[in-house]
């Protein structure tokens, strides 16, 4: 489902992996064998020993100093001096340290004893300084501590998307997307000749990176026209008696003019990120406003493909409508929305054994259409075929 929802939209970042991890351990079993085979085991561990020491020692340093500036923090952030001390030091990787310290110790005291002499080389010691700081990586000592996290999510907003995608998660969706069949219903049974297309009965959201959120979709595009309203949905909420929420229906146009409709709208936190880049207050820059919109895409995506409430109630539409409408014209959007609908349509009629190619080339051609009138209001639904309930 994950490919699916990623079809046809923009590029997004992946998630990042382990390949520094792998590739750290790469290089300290390189430089290890390097090692092995031009001197002696003994020496290694030594100068192993002696390095690993040195650079503790030298990141215990800077996070003394990190500790001293946490130290000012300590009443409003952490209410003890034990908290802040454990966010600048990482302490449970300190324990590595304490055998580094007893291993230097003897190495120091079996060297003066024995008159070795360290090996001078300088491949060697680059060799030796690539196998130590990989080592530390790989054991996590030279990731950022909480406070360096903190500082950095402060500075550079990167926290501005996850807190924006479970509000509007816990806020609104959560709220809204469990009982949407129920209103559907409800509006079925209010209004005559409603189009019955079960397949696209479900929140379609679209998420344009640039944050535009104009509030009427058919200024954006011609090809869309609002249809109607489901029922309000009321409930008690942060003191607000009945609070209300609904949602919209639209008819989207395709090249022949005929209506495929869906329940469609922004997501509207979208729009503070696009005002904070436009508040200098903010200090928001275009550039982060489309890393943290991507950001937000990617959080949402996972955050409702987790949730149990919203399965199969949803359809996030994630593009870059900057540079999809200078590629594709007025009718972008209109495009883009009858793709996923398509998808959509043929998940839910076309057997299993069909291929991938096939469900594309006819994802244009659909068996049964939707023949609304465009002038006259809603007419009787034509219907070729439907798939059982």
């Amino acid at each position: 489902m994950v490919f699916l929802s990623q079809m046809f939209s923009a590029d997004i970042s992946l998630p990042r992996g382990n390949a520094a991890i792998w590739s750290s351990i790469i290089v300290m079993l390189a430089s290890f064998t390097y090692m092995y085979f031009s001197t002696e085991l003994k020496i290694i561990a030594q100068q192993i020993t002696f390095q690993l020491f040195i650079s503790f020692l030298a990141g215990s340093m800077i996070r003394l100093c990190e500790f001293l500036e946490e130290c000012r923090h300590i009443p409003s952030r952490y209410k003890n001096g034990w908290k802040a001390l454990n966010a600048s030091f990482n302490l449970k990787g300190y324990g590595c340290g304490i055998v580094m310290f007893i291993l230097f110790y003897c190495m120091i005291h079996e060297s003066k004893n024995d008159g070795i002499d360290f090996p001078s080389s300088l491949a060697w010691k680059i060799n030796l300084c690539c196998f130590c700081y990989s080592f530390l990586k790989v054991f996590g000592f030279l990731d950022p501590t909480p406070a360096e996290i903190s500082e950095i999510c402060e500075k550079n907003k990167f926290n501005v998307a996850h807190g924006l995608a479970w509000s509007y998660y816990i806020g609104y969706l959560k709220l809204l997307l469990p009982n949407l069949d129920e209103r559907i219903k409800m509006y079925q049974c209010t209004i005559k000749n409603v189009p019955e297309c079960k397949e696209n009965w479900k929140l379609y959201i679209l998420i344009p990176f640039s944050c535009k959120i104009p509030d009427k979709l058919e200024k954006v595009d011609s090809r869309i026209e609002f249809f109607g309203n489901l029922p309000e949905f009321c409930i008690d909420r942060a003191g607000i008696k009945a609070r209300s929420y609904k949602n919209s229906i639209y008819a989207i146009y395709d090249q022949k003019d005929r209506p495929h409709h869906c329940i469609l709208e922004y997501a509207t936190p979208l729009q503070s990120l696009f005002e904070m880049s436009n508040d200098a207050t903010a200090a928001f820059s275009k550039e982060q406003r489309l890393e943290q919109a991507k950001l937000f895409y990617v959080t949402l995506e996972n955050i409702l493909n987790n949730s149990q409430v919203c399965a199969g109630y949803f359809k996030l539409i994630p593009y870059d409508d900057d540079l999809e409408e200078g590629k594709m014209g007025s009718h972008f959007l209109s495009t883009k929305i009858l793709n996923h609908l398509a998808q959509e349509r043929l998940e839910y009629t076309v057997p299993e054994q069909t291929t991938w190619n096939e469900t594309l080339n006819d994802s244009q051609s659909y068996e049964k259409q939707l023949m609304i009138s465009k002038s006259d209001g809603p007419q009787p639904l034509q219907n070729a075929a439907r798939p059982a309930e």
